[in-house]
């Protein structure tokens, strides 16, 4: 299979893995709501926020498995290959235990001095907080898979997986809500099936990798190998910990738990959002990588190039209908907190939107090209600024605050993507904003407009989804007159399609 057909299919496989749980999950959270109460949901979507803060504990392990294990396959070197995963498979594995002792060991501080949570709910929220440890255990075990299927290009292994525990981990949960098990019972199911994840991941890696031999034991190479990422990959978790949920975990102890759950809708939304599309693009880390060590920078150049114009035009497809509707989107969805969080889920919003264009695609390359002490400094100067911005705005303007401190810190990445195309990539920004952002940004201007004028039709479900349709349709078509989309992602539709057929046909 060559290049473009293989990212192609992790492209689509990296979307598919996002957007089927995410759509899940948004459906259940209006009958969540109803059947926890706001201050219960808060209370369950608190646990990501827990786990997130042990993921420091991860070291950065997934940078070194998906770079050298895409070195490894390159070169045919499938001892190393063996030595690489069953050395990282067990560093994971020791880590995923320590987390969950600790997070076990601290549910009764979380509960009872960090965040508000009602006297009735304390009982459940401490059985809660506990199972979260339960969790990490499982998220740890995913990690590594997803790096490792980053690593082959396999990203199809990986969101399979996620997808399918996601999806039924969701609706499982739910029924478990309607059956009187409570924000208990919901957890519990979400729990229990990302225990699976991790040895899902096991087996597909058995199957796609049959010279793969796991080892016993932390091999020493491997180890050395590995070392060189991890002072810099510590520093990284330990201030991705501190300040990626810092909004939530600030209004979760300064607003109360209910507030946490209203915001959690719209953050939810967007971060899903978000995600779908950096990931879309993730297999271009493992490229650079290979690009980088063949020493075809022109080559990585016109990749980045393309990428950015197609990640510009996605992203305004996504965000600015989100903008424009988000205030009728919430209505229909949770009209019982569409008043709280429509200032907030517009903000969060723009904040992605920023982000896409500037952030998403360009740590691929830093990473790829093997900058990570650079990478480090933007990730920790990013991570103050948004934690600075949380303190000062989020007590006295609450939820808008939250927004207004994720708006801002997007102007880090402004200046952080100026620096990578002057320093790494010796690009134009000149050139790349004509190559790459112009048109999308003029046909961004268009869908506004035109948005704005729909909005009247979008007053209900069916209304909301003719009209997306419809300006998603003449979004593509006109981007493909326009010359947003060139003969490369003709090409890859093509072949997708072509591909698909074929499955159908041997079928």
């Amino acid at each position: 299979m060559d290049r473009l057909n293989r990212s192609s299919i992790n492209m689509l496989s990296s979307a598919a893995g996002y957007i089927v749980p995410m759509f899940v999950n948004l459906l259940t959270i209006p009958f969540l709501l109803s059947g926890l109460g706001d201050a219960a949901y808060g209370i369950q979507s608190l646990v990501a926020v827990i786990i997130g803060y042990l993921t420091f504990m991860e070291m950065g392990l997934d940078l070194p498995v998906t770079k050298l294990l895409a070195e490894d396959r390159a070169k045919n070197d499938t001892k190393a290959e063996s030595y690489l995963l069953s050395t990282t498979l067990q560093l994971y594995g020791i880590i995923g235990i320590i987390g969950m002792t600790v997070i076990i060991l601290l549910s009764d501080v979380l509960v009872l001095h960090i965040f508000k949570v009602p006297q009735a709910l304390i009982p459940a929220a401490l059985t809660v907080f506990q199972l979260a440890g339960i969790g990490f255990l499982g998220s740890v075990g995913l990690s590594w898979g997803r790096a490792v299927a980053m690593g082959m290009q396999r990203f199809d292994l990986s969101y399979s997986v996620s997808a399918i525990v996601s999806s039924v981990g969701a609706l499982g949960g739910l029924g478990a809500v309607y059956a009187g098990y409570g924000v208990i019972g919901y957890v519990t199911v979400r729990v229990v099936l990302s225990l699976m994840a991790g040895p899902a991941c096991w087996l597909l890696t058995y199957r796609a990798l049959p010279d793969f031999r796991f080892r016993w034991g932390l091999h020493r190479l491997t180890l050395h190998r590995v070392k060189a990422y991890l002072g810099y990959g510590i520093l990284n978790r330990v201030t991705s910990s501190l300040f990626s949920r810092l909004d939530q975990t600030l209004i979760g102890a300064w607003l109360g738990v209910a507030a946490a759950g209203v915001y959690s809708v719209p953050f939810m939304l967007v971060n899903s959002l978000g995600y779908m599309i950096a990931y879309m693009l993730g297999f271009i880390f493992p490229m650079a990588s290979e690009l980088h060590g063949l020493g075809q920078m022109d080559r990585l150049r016109d990749i980045f190039t393309r990428a950015t114009r197609f990640m510009a035009a996605l992203a305004g497809l996504i965000y600015i209908p989100l903008f424009v509707f988000g205030d009728l989107i919430l209505e229909v969805w949770v009209p019982g907190i569409a008043q709280q969080a429509t200032s907030v889920l517009r903000l969060l919003a723009l904040s992605a939107y920023i982000s896409a264009l500037t952030a998403s695609l360009t740590n691929n390359i830093v990473i790829g090209v093997g900058k990570i002490r650079q990478f480090t400094v933007y990730a920790n100067i990013r991570g103050l600024v948004l934690g600075l911005l949380c303190i000062l705005l989020i007590h006295p303007f609450g939820l808008k605050g939250a927004g207004w401190a994720l708006v801002l810190a997007g102007f880090v990445d402004v200046i952080y993507l100026s620096k990578v195309l002057h320093n790494y990539l010796n690009m134009s920004r000149m050139e790349l904003f004509k190559s790459a952002y112009l048109k999308p940004l003029i046909l961004g201007v268009g869908l506004a407009f035109v948005s704005f004028a729909c909005r009247p039709l979008a007053a209900s479900w069916v209304g909301l989804g003719c009209v997306f349709a419809g300006l998603s349709f003449s979004y593509i078509i006109i981007g493909y007159w326009f010359g947003v989309y060139g003969e490369t992602e003709k090409r890859a539709v093509i072949g997708i399609l072509n591909m698909i057929s074929d499955s159908f046909n041997r079928a």
